[in-house]
């Protein structure tokens, strides 16, 4: 039986265009099933200052097994020294969809 285990991977970068690079490799590369950007607002700690800057946000969708391709993949393109990559479990969901997110990220 095949494995369903499913994952969100998040990442922020400050640059549109390095977003869609990203993103685009990603689907492109049958990493993702889906790749969602949107703007927002962060509030950080780093390097001794409180920082806010505008940043967006990539909400990756796939199969749990391209986490470690998905996270190269990631590091290779993003312009950020310490980029935030971050992998959350899907432990439920609409069963159809995540049958997608595993036909559509396939190796």
């Amino acid at each position: 039986m095949k494995s369903r285990e499913s994952c969100v991977v998040i990442t922020t970068t400050d640059s549109e265009e390095v977003a869609n690079k990203i993103a685009s490799d990603l689907v492109e590369q049958r990493l993702a099933a889906c790749v969602q950007v949107d703007k927002v607002k962060s509030f950080f700690y780093y390097e001794d200052e409180c920082r806010q800057e505008k940043e967006f946000r990539l909400m990756i969708k796939a199969a749990s097994k391209n986490y470690k391709l998905i996270e190269e993949s990631i590091k290779l393109n993003h312009n950020y020294q310490l980029p935030q990559i971050i992998k959350l479990d899907i432990t439920g969901g609409l069963v159809k969809y995540i049958d997608w997110i595993h036909a559509s990220s396939v190796l």
